[in-house]
């Protein structure tokens, strides 16, 4: 018991006596120790949200717990602008920081943290020529001791993070730019998983809204071939990404008399889309009471100019055939002109003439129909410039000559053709990725059971 007594007065006296400052920096170092416990532990709650929100006041509320600061704020990069913006700020006079206040890269304290990437530790901020003294002055807050810290992923800025003011009135230290700088190292791990989880959830979103736009496409598409006595009828429709501008429709004009459609909307995309679909609709209603093909197009073309937003306009081949009959006619607005094809004549015709501009850029316009005449055995190409402009490896586009080989290479008949066309685009274009939307409607005609008879 002597012994014990002994060795514990020896102790005391030991830090009691000169060796008092030997006390002082254990104690300091076991408060250090404290805080970057502290700092790992806090490291799990700024990681623990994946929504940016969330995150970014998590760094916040820790930097300011940890540094017993008195005012803190987070500014994040703009990728466009390369700017900082203001996104969290916590503090006495935090109200007065409007969300999106920007900071130009190099402009006060904060700047020049995010144009060197080196943290800013000063004791006297008054004293410094980057601080601005302006918001001080409006808010009549008193800015002294300031500790900047950037937050960077893999030596890229992303933002920037401050604090402003120790409670108990002392400087900042370099122990203090030390945690910062270790909390700000997580943080910006932390920013930048929220902002890929934004991303991820943005395209998966994305992605859903095409689908149903895809979806909607899809259901303004013929669903089956007609049936018109004397002719037969087959149609490629290939986007070039998930939704297209390109459309074909068939509208039954009574018992005797079908009219088909072919056209491409300007642009791509959901627009491109929506606009198809509401034209092919309006189109729709309209030649179901306007007899007159002239007419019919020049109401279509009115319409098109009156809703038609950023320059968007519509090219179309809208042509009408009669059982049992090669007699039919069609208008041309700006669109390829139809190709014939008969393999038994060995007949290879591109039928130009009628019509006008396309839909959507003249108003008032006038657009003229041309007659044509269809032999037994004859095919009736409708196609897009998806076609015209498929390109393969070497640069090359087929042109005319390409799709009159690809015809005479087999019959006429509707079906074969499509299969022919078709193949043969894929075999020329090889492994190159389409480029634009591509669409077909093929006609053929056959011998009439009048004709027959």
């Amino acid at each position: 018991m002597e012994t014990e007594n002994n060795t514990h007065s020896e102790s005391d006296f030991t830090c009691q006596s000169g060796a008092s400052g030997g006390c002082a920096a254990v104690e300091k170092m076991r408060a250090r120790l404290e805080s970057l416990k502290e700092c790992f532990r806090i490291s799990g709650l700024i990681n623990s949200s994946l929504q940016l929100d969330q995150v970014l006041e998590n760094i916040m509320t820790t930097s300011r717990s940890i540094l017993k600061a008195d005012a803190c704020s987070l500014m994040l990069v703009d990728e466009r602008s390369g700017e900082l913006v203001f996104e969290v700020a916590q503090g006495p006079v935090a109200d007065k920081l409007k969300g999106g206040m920007r900071i130009s890269r190099g402009q006060g304290i904060a700047g020049s943290v995010f144009e060197t990437g080196e943290s800013l530790l000063i004791e006297n901020a008054y004293q410094d020529n980057r601080f601005n003294r302006e918001f001080d002055r409006r808010t009549g807050y008193r800015t002294r001791s300031i500790l900047c810290v950037p937050l960077k992923i893999k030596e890229k800025v992303i933002g920037v993070s401050q604090v402003i003011n120790k409670l108990d009135g002392s400087d900042f230290n370099e122990e203090d730019r030390e945690t910062l700088s270790l909390l700000c190292a997580n943080a910006a791990v932390a920013v930048e998983n929220a902002r890929l989880h934004q991303r991820i959830l943005r395209n998966q979103q994305i992605e859903r809204d095409l689908e149903i736009a895809k979806s909607v496409q899809s259901s303004f598409l013929p669903a089956a071939m007609p049936a018109l006595d004397g002719f037969g009828f087959s149609a490629l429709y290939q986007p070039a990404r998930e939704i297209g501008g390109d459309f074909y429709d068939f509208v039954p004009l009574g018992e005797d008399r079908l009219g088909i459609l072919i056209g491409d909307v300007s642009g791509k995309g959901v627009p491109a889309a929506l606009f198809m679909a509401r034209f092919t609709t309006d189109f729709h209603l309209l030649a179901l009471r306007e007899k007159d093909p002239e007419k019919l197009m020049h109401r279509i073309n009115e319409g098109v100019c009156e809703r038609s937003c950023r320059g968007m306009f519509v090219t179309l081949l809208y042509m009408v055939l009669q059982k049992n009959s090669g007699e039919a006619f069609y208008i041309n607005a700006g669109h390829l002109p139809p190709i014939v094809w008969n393999s038994t004549t060995e007949k290879f015709d591109i039928l130009s003439g009628g019509g006008g501009p396309p839909l959507g850029i003249v108003p008032d316009q006038h657009y003229t129909s041309e007659k044509m005449s269809l032999a037994p055995g004859s095919c009736v190409l409708l196609y897009t410039d998806g076609l015209m402009e498929a390109k393969n490896g070497c640069g090359e586009f087929p042109g005319l000559g390409g799709i009159e080989k690809w015809f005479r290479a087999g019959s006429s008949r509707a079906e074969s053709s499509l299969s022919r066309l078709s193949l043969s685009l894929s075999r020329f274009v090889g492994d190159c990725p389409q480029s634009d939307d591509v669409t077909l409607v093929l006609a053929e005609y056959r011998e009439s059971k009048s004709s027959a008879a």
